[in-house]
């Protein structure tokens, strides 16, 4: 019973020191910018001599693609659970929408979608790390496109609308504002204008759903 407590504990160190790191690793890329972040930075930043550092992640590339592959990982969690308290596919789009313009005015928010152009930004330049951002991103987006599918057959949304393209177009959407919202300080102009988006989305689709209530609720 010891011996196996005993040699489960370094696995669970390394892997909360992992999520340190990376936590540290976000800051440095918000505050200086992916490009001119170092790795000496991240490491002072954590707390780690730059050689244990270096033993997690091999290098920037390695920690902004984990980095942003956490971010992903949290909005597919926030997709699966609006889609499962929806009563309809329709209804989980709005709910999706509505959860974008609360989200818009949170800091944290913000910060992780500058991390997501940041890294975006970085895949220009690096054939590698963009080959590791494709996938997750292209999931993110057909996810997305799924629901949108859902309400077409659902006949809640226009069946001749190119879900793909919509989703790829309000994806890109909550990325943008939510990074403009930086430096133009102005959280209610964002959210302003997502609601414009959503309206004529809503127009484009041309069909609303009937109840946006969560399951369960009377």
């Amino acid at each position: 019973m010891r011996v196996g407590l005993v040699a489960k504990v370094p696995e669970r160190y390394a892997e909360e020191r992992r999520q340190e790191i990376l936590d540290a690793a976000a800051g440095v890329f918000i505050e200086k910018g992916y490009a001119i972040a170092t790795m000496q930075e991240i490491a002072t930043a954590c707390d780690l001599a730059p050689g244990t550092l270096y033993r997690y992640f091999p290098g920037k590339a390695d920690l902004i693609a984990a980095v942003v592959g956490g971010c992903m990982d949290a909005y597919h969690d926030v997709l699966a659970e609006v889609t499962s308290a929806a009563p309809t596919p329709g209804a989980a789009l709005h709910l999706l929408g509505e959860h974008v313009a609360e989200g818009l005015a949170l800091p944290e928010w913000q910060e992780e979608c500058t991390l997501r152009l940041e890294s975006y930004l970085a895949g220009r330049r690096d054939d590698a790390l963009r080959g590791r951002l494709e996938d997750p991103l292209r999931e993110t987006v057909a996810d997305l496109a799924r629901i949108i599918r859902a309400a077409q057959a659902a006949g809640e949304a226009d069946p001749d609308v190119d879900a793909d393209a919509l989703a790829l177009l309000l994806h890109s959407a909550v990325a943008g504002l939510s990074a403009l919202t930086m430096p133009l300080r102005d959280t209610q102009a964002a959210t302003c204008a997502w609601r414009l988006l959503l309206d004529l989305v809503s127009t484009v689709l041309g069909a609303r759903p009937a109840s946006v209530e969560p399951k369960g609720d009377s």
